[in-house]
């Protein structure tokens, strides 16, 4: 199993080091702002429990490789800082399937473990 190292972001005056196996993450995001930490990991079985680190998102991303960059969808007005963009691991994805009818169109990407995504339509390249 490939392991990568981050920066846990407990307590933000402290560097908790956290090993991920690279093949449980779900999905990838930049934290929202007032959380602690730069980005959030959603990884296989954790349901609303996440891991957030300290380390930017690009980062994680670069170290993580093979996640697919999508838009994320709310059924409720975007948050006012914008859209988030959700990086994820295709291998996790169990299946895709549209919301139609809907305006705007959007996918719900259901992973492994049970849980689900929306995306903004159309479905990014490597889904």
């Amino acid at each position: 199993m490939a392991f990568i190292s981050l920066n846990k972001s407990s307590d933000p005056t402290t560097q908790d080091h956290l090993r991920i196996n690279r093949s449980a993450v779900l999905y990838v995001e930049a934290s929202r702002p007032g959380l602690v930490g730069q980005t959030t990991i959603h990884l296989l079985g954790q349901d609303a429990v996440v891991s957030a680190v300290t380390d930017p998102v690009a980062t994680v991303v670069s170290v993580l490789g093979g996640l697919v960059a999508a838009d994320r969808h709310y059924l409720a007005p975007p948050p006012e800082d914008g859209i988030s963009t959700v990086y994820i691991a295709p291998a996790n994805v169990s299946y895709l399937r549209p919301n139609l009818p809907a305006s705007p169109d959007f996918w719900y990407v259901r992973f492994v473990d049970g849980s689900e995504l929306r995306i903004v339509a159309p479905l990014p390249a490597g889904l």
